[in-house]
């Protein structure tokens, strides 16, 4: 029938069905309960409205504390040793992080009127500004305070005692403020350092502001009751009319319950608390709010039990002029929406456990059938981009094989299945992997990684858990495998030929290889990991392109030598370094910062445009013959590869004129072909009496 093919028509016509059911067969017992639950109603709105007023309260005190929290970090972070605090200066920068902090935060949050930074140990106020024209322009109080004679400090600074008992962050209860002219609760948080609080952050929060949010523009009584404000014990209430608190007594409501049931009533909604209000039995719905007020909502029982009366009363008429309209509806559509939507639950179920092997299968041409049809769809879809997302995240994108992420999920979920089973990681590092992206570009070297990537699935296989720990770095973990078996694959992995091709051309390229093996259950991943990487570095520290397994002596390796490289060791030579193509008119490939300064140059490009970037210009004519002759002679006899020393003159980019002392070696490079390498000094400053030749002397 299409009158029913419609959600909203097939539920209109069983809630009805079922309210005519309800009172032919509920009868009285039916209004009996209905009465109790209109009380039990009106008892939760209550809750609610103020579960509602205090969630949204709470969210700008939260708010609040995290900008004081997130400030005293920073000064934590700063103040490495008390001691600094006593030099001005460390004092001012200090202030001026956390002035930074609240001004980046402050802006959000309207009820913030003043913010400070207070050493207690130096007696000395840092920061304290305050938006006193309430236009949200935060200025400096202390130097207001100072011109008109009022204390320079903020009144928190009086908690000192408190928080040094509490030793933790803090709400002030309501007070009024001279300087800021307006009642205020303030979060203090003190920082302490080696057991001593050395300063204490804050800020103000505008109590009557804070009041009006709380109360908005509803009178104080009404039909809810009244909204009260008070403090912990629940006798105090607050409100823009008397910030500074009024005793609930001297409104003519008095607590019957005790401080005790107040607490707990603040912290659960099945608590009401019980009051006198103008000689009349009253409760109250009670939360707490972070700053140690509660907010309630107060009642007259009576005026409870009269609304849930009216309520009831117009139920009850409601539900006679159904009675009179309603007819019974077919027993048939009401078991086919329940069948329906129990289904779609149960689908929505399965999907938020994880499982989304869902068939929803529902031919009808009716809402339910397009909602499940709809729903299936949709969770096929959501399927397919979870696992899309989990390939993503454990997955390099540029060598295709497992990140760290997918390499620790993959070793750790084998290491708890097969806890017992023999097995090895193994790291795998390309030598000067900096150099091939200095000299050939870091597109090179991302075709290197992708190389050995693909070299090691071919020489592991994908029996094996293979992955980019980052970097130029790689992992293998070979499951089950003897300690032989590990040093099988290794010694045949090292011994394979490595190169990339790129731009047309073919490179070679080495690998360190460091592994250790899996022991048992007591060994953990990161320890594995730990021992694969010393004896990387192992490798690394004795010249490189080879392998190791762990040792427990390698923890004790020096691995200093791996902290200076040739750009540091080159620059602080004490001598002049030059590295050209090894001919007589040789193109000038490196030189270093004393060789810039042996020739008064600024910079290599003074250097370079000063020579023409050609080895024999650093050389004054007069000598040029006999140094032409020498480089030809080491060139005739390379395969000696003796070093020769020489004594010539050179002009300097400012005209002077010097003799120098200089050595010069043969050498084959990978990328160069033969190059000399020669080192350079004033010969001023070496004795008289050198042997021009080493070769001839050696």
């Amino acid at each position: 029938m299409k009158l029913f093919y419609s959600l909203k028509r097939k539920v209109l016509a069983v809630c009805l069905a079922g309210m005519l059911l309800m009172a032919l067969c509920m009868g009285g017992i039916s209004i009996w309960t209905i009465s109790h639950l209109t009380h039990d109603y009106e008892l939760q709105n209550m809750n609610h409205i103020v579960d509602g007023k205090t969630a949204d309260m709470n969210d700008e005190l939260l708010r609040s504390e995290n900008i004081v929290d997130y400030a005293t970090h920073s000064v934590e972070r700063e103040i490495t040793d008390t001691r600094l605090l006593r030099d001005p200066a460390f004092q001012r920068n200090v202030a001026r992080l956390v002035d930074n902090d609240f001004q980046d935060a402050v802006p959000g949050l309207s009820l913030i009127c003043s913010y400070y930074l207070y050493y207690p140990s130096e007696n000395v106020s840092a920061l304290w500004k305050a938006d006193m024209d309430k236009n949200g322009t935060f200025t400096d109080v202390r130097a207001r305070a100072r011109a008109e004679g009022l204390s320079s400090s903020p009144r928190h600074v009086k908690a000192f005692a408190y928080m040094t008992e509490q030793g933790q962050a803090a709400w002030l209860a309501p007070y009024y403020s001279e300087v800021l002219q307006r009642y205020i609760i303030s979060y203090v948080c003190p920082v302490y350092k080696q057991g001593v609080m050395v300063a204490i952050l804050g800020i103000d929060l505008d109590f009557e502001s804070f009041m009006r949010d709380i109360y908005g523009d509803e009178p104080p009584e009404g039909d809810h009751g009244m909204m009260i404000l008070s403090d912990a014990s629940g006798k105090i209430t607050y409100s823009p009319e008397n910030p500074q608190g009024v005793r609930l007594e001297d409104l003519d409501i008095h607590l019957e319950s005790s401080t005790d049931e107040v607490k707990v009533a603040g912290m659960t909604d099945a608590k009401m608390i019980s009051y006198q209000w103008k000689g009349k039995d009253s409760i109250a719905a009670v939360t707490s709010l972070r700053n140690n007020m509660n907010l309630m909502d107060l009642r007259n029982v009576r005026q409870i039990y009269s609304r849930t009366h009216k309520a009831l009363m117009q139920m009850g008429i409601g539900l006679i002029l159904v009675c009179l309209i309603v007819s019974l509806l077919p027993v048939f559509m009401i078991n086919r929406l329940s069948i329906c939507l129990q289904k779609v639950i149960g689908a929505a179920k399965s999907v938020e456990a994880g499982r989304f092997d869902i068939d929803l299968h529902d031919t009808h041409q009716d809402d339910i059938g397009e909602l499940s049809r709809n729903f299936q769809s949709m969770v096929q879809k959501v399927a397919a981009s979870q696992q899309n997302l989990q390939y993503v995240s454990r997955h390099d994108p540029l060598t295709g094989i497992l990140n760290r992420m997918g390499l620790d999920h993959a070793i750790q979920t084998w290491l708890l299945r097969h806890p017992n089973e023999p097995g090895a990681l193994i790291s795998i590092d390309i030598d000067a992997f900096k150099f091939i992206n200095d000299l050939h570009g870091h597109l090179a070297g991302d075709e290197a990684l992708r190389t050995l990537a693909r070299k090691l699935r071919a020489a592991f296989g994908e029996n094996h858990i293979i992955g980019r720990n980052g970097g130029d770095e790689f992992a293998v973990f070979m499951k089950n495998a003897t300690p032989e078996e590990v040093l099988d694959k290794i010694k045949a992995f090292s011994a394979q030929p490595k190169y990339f091709c790129f731009g047309g051309e073919t490179h070679d390229f080495s690998v360190s290889i460091g592994y250790a093996l899996y022991t048992g259950a007591d060994m953990t991943l990161s320890k594995l990991f730990h021992q694969a990487d010393a004896a990387l570095y192992a490798v690394k520290l004795r010249g490189r392109n080879h392998y190791r397994c762990y040792e427990e002596t390698m923890e004790k390796l020096n691995r200093t030598s791996l902290g200076f490289n040739l750009e540091t060791i080159a620059s602080n030579l004490p001598t002049a370094l030059l590295v050209c193509e090894a001919t007589p008119h040789g193109r000038i490939l490196f030189v270093n910062k004393t060789m810039l300064e042996l020739f008064e140059c600024q910079n290599v490009n003074e250097f370079m445009n000063f020579t023409h970037g050609i080895q024999e210009n650093i050389i004054c004519e007069c000598d040029r013959p006999r140094i032409q002759a020498m480089i030809l002679h080491q060139l005739d006899d390379a395969a000696s590869r003796q070093a020769r020393s020489v004594v010539y003159c050179i002009h300097t980019f400012k005209g002077n004129r010097k003799q120098v002392y200089s050595i010069w070696r043969l050498a084959d490079n990978p990328n160069y072909g033969r190059v000399f390498y020669a080192s350079i000094v004033e010969h001023r400053l070496i004795e008289k009496d050198v042997v021009h030749d080493i070769g001839e002397n050696s």
